[in-house]
């Protein structure tokens, strides 16, 4: 079994590693933000690729420090981390370990929040590539029978029998 300084070197070793993958999918989410601005679709499906491969190499990532977590009885959880942080001897490694945690912690959430704000660029882009198709086959948006969320929409063309 590893000594606890060198589990947590070793743990501290994954979350630069993971930072890194982070870092990257944040570029790449960046330059699928651009793509789709631009409707470049050979770029968002070229990048798509890479998201993916960077997004395995975070879930490995992830899986190799629970593991290490695991290897030495500690919950997967905060509980676990603070634990081995602290059973380390070296306090300058536990100190250098707790920055490099922050960090992840907040490049993960700089990236859901670059993810989330392509999703809704992708939704408004969908939205208005469904209204132009709706325009160009001649079809009133006003009449429709369910809005984006399912619910009732406004269809004025209802047949007045049909009411009645």
């Amino acid at each position: 079994m590893l000594s606890d300084n060198q589990a947590l070197s070793d743990f501290n070793a994954l979350t630069l590693e993971g930072i890194s993958v982070l870092d990257t999918l944040i570029t790449l989410l960046d330059r699928e933000l651009e793509a789709l601005q631009n409707r470049d679709l050979d770029a968002i499906n070229a990048i798509n690729q890479d998201k993916q491969h960077a997004l395995l190499a975070f879930d490995k990532n992830n899986h190799d420090r629970n593991q290490l977590l695991e290897s030495r009885d500690l919950p997967i959880d905060k509980q676990g981390i603070q634990a081995l942080q602290k059973s380390a001897t070296d306090s300058l490694l536990a100190k250098e370990f707790s920055n490099n945690w922050q960090q992840i912690e907040q490049t993960l959430e700089r990236a859901m929040s670059a993810n989330k704000r392509n999703e809704i660029v992708l939704a408004r882009s969908k939205q208005n590539v469904e209204k132009l198709i709706s325009l160009l086959r001649g079809q009133n948006p006003k009449n429709t029978l369910y809005d984006a969320k399912g619910g009732k929409g406004d269809y004025s063309s209802q047949s007045r029998i049909g009411k009645a």
